[in-house]
């Protein structure tokens, strides 16, 4: 099939002699052709069937040829159709004038040459098909000077995110950091009272445990951006969750005045997900529904079940949101502004690590609000667990575990981070060997045996990842099936996953909190007498 027969042309001519020449000489040339004997015929055959050129006969029984171009090239929507009139009648100088500066593309004089003909109609097409290609690239380049002025603004807008983020960064790492050194110089000098004592070691305590979050949100968002996020997954019971935020987080509201209520539905079925990412989701949604409710308010957090999914629901009677600021208020960076010019503390990453979580266990969440200074309620949706799913338990954050009778081998070149480690595990009853560097390490495995080894990773030297392949390489009546707890300041993917193929049973990052080091060794020590 050639080019020439997908072109359609419409001959548009009164004299069944005329109409019939020239429609077989293009017909025989491979176009397709459409037929009209009056104006008013082509004009409603090239609305309906959009023709590619119209060979327009000037001399027609209602409206002349001329009139049928003028309303042709008039009408947006036909204005590109080719149009190239002949007359046998009108012939003189001025008629062909006449029809060019009328709109029409070309003028021929009857009687007309096939060849002539032809040689004219694939003229105005070549000539079509070149302004169509320059009229394509034209508007490409407009829309990639847009697109381009888009990708402009949107790294301006980059740009300015990534500045205030730094900004805000910085103010948010040095502030806590400002005061624990404030305080610690003020009990360095000796010169406070038992009350300030206690006041200044609950400041510096609290502020510690401010920046570790602040460190965690950022680990957090590069696991995000990178994809490698993990779950853990176990059956997790949210009414254990829901309790543990709050017994965490009701402090916080108390020195605000703020009520704080939990109801879970009786029966709630549990999911099937990481507890901790979980307990991380209902923590962080609780955080902010208290940074922005005033003194005096409500935050409420309830949990229920609708078929094979289940919902966590945290309302507040605080700022609330505008209409449009719902979605945009779950991207990284994003500190929504209320009717308070005020700021809030933050990096503004807590509701960006909310979302991703609860997409990676198959869910959703969403925020609503009916307007400023009403409240917000925030939505998660959840799968449940598959019937006859077990569970491995979730773990608490609290430090009842005892270690009483409990041997640990504590490994770290950090003389303050080492004495740490062993002052927590010796107020929970365990006896402690400490080893200042792996080759320590194993002067202290030859002559004993531990329950539990808790080792650093990144020591000078030998490091944890050579001591536990060592240890791993001995018989198991040499303590090498010995469970063994990494301590690691390492927070990516890769490193996680390194530290447990080389042999760990589980890890901690740095800083450890008190509890979850007593609750892991705990653990380490069950799972070893049920071997």
């Amino acid at each position: 099939m050639t080019h020439e027969s997908r072109e359609l042309i419409l001959v548009v001519d009164d004299n069944e002699l005329g109409l019939y020449h020239k429609s077989r000489t293009l017909r025989n040339a491979g176009y397709t052709i459409l037929e009209a004997r009056s104006g008013g015929d082509a004009l409603r055959l090239i609305r309906e069937q959009k023709p590619r050129l119209v060979l327009l006969d000037v001399k027609l029984p209602d409206l002349s040829g001329w009139e049928v171009c003028r309303r042709i090239k008039s009408d947006p929507e036909t204005a590109s159709v080719l149009v190239l009139q002949c007359s046998a009648t009108f012939v003189a100088e001025e008629d062909t004038v006449r029809s060019l500066e009328g709109g029409a593309d070309a003028s021929l004089t009857e009687p007309l040459q096939p060849a002539v003909l032809l040689a004219t109609v694939r003229a105005l097409l070549r000539a079509r098909v070149a302004e169509d290609a320059l009229r394509e690239a034209l508007a490409r380049e407009q829309r990639a000077r847009e697109d381009a002025e888009d990708a402009r603004v949107a790294v301006e807008a980059a740009n300015r995110t990534k500045d205030e983020f730094l900004a805000r960064l910085s103010h948010e790492l040095r502030s806590p950091l400002g005061i624990i050194l404030t305080w610690a110089t003020l009990l360095r000098s000796g010169e406070v009272d038992e009350g300030q004592l206690e006041r200044g070691l609950e400041v510096i305590e609290r502020n510690t445990r401010l920046q570790a979050s602040l460190i965690d949100d950022l680990l957090d968002l590069s696991r995000i951006l990178s994809g490698k996020m993990h779950l853990e997954r176990d059956l997790v019971d949210l009414a254990t969750v829901i309790q543990n935020v709050m017994d965490s987080i009701r402090p916080a509201a108390e020195a605000k005045s703020i009520r704080i209520r939990s109801a879970v539905e009786p029966g709630v079925r549990p999911c099937w997900g990481d507890p901790h990412r979980i307990q991380q989701v209902v923590w962080n949604l609780l955080s902010n529904a208290m940074k922005f409710t005033p003194e005096g308010g409500r935050v409420d957090v309830s949990a229920s079940g609708t078929g094979d999914h289940v919902s966590i629901t945290v309302t507040d009677t605080g700022i609330g949101l505008e209409p449009e600021s719902a979605s945009r208020i779950f991207e990284p960076f994003q500190q929504v502004a209320g009717p308070s010019p005020a700021r809030s503390g933050g990096l503004g990453l807590g509701l960006a690590i909310v979302r991703h979580i609860v997409e990676l266990h198959g869910g959703r969440v969403e925020a609503s609000s009916p307007g400023l200074r009403r409240g917000t309620t925030f939505r998660v949706t959840l799968p449940c667990a598959l019937p006859g799913a077990t569970a491995n338990g979730v773990r608490g954050r609290d430090a009842s575990s005892t270690l009483a009778g409990v041997h640990v081998l504590t490994v770290e070149d950090d003389p303050e981070a080492l004495e740490a480690v062993g002052a927590v595990l010796r107020r929970f009853g365990a006896s402690v060997e400490s080893a200042v560097s792996v080759e320590d390490a194993f002067r202290v495995l030859q002559t004993s045996t531990p329950h539990v080894i808790v080792s650093d990773i990144s020591m000078p030297g030998a490091d944890g990842i050579a001591l536990i392949r060592d240890v791993r390489g001995r018989g198991r009546h040499a303590g090498g099936d010995t469970p063994a707890l990494a301590l690691t300041a390492r927070a990516s993917a890769e490193d996680e996953h390194q530290i447990l193929r080389a042999g760990y049973d589980a890890y901690l990052r740095k800083p450890v909190d008190a509890g979850e080091l007593v609750s892991a060794v705990s653990d380490l020590v069950r799972s070893r007498d049920r071997v």
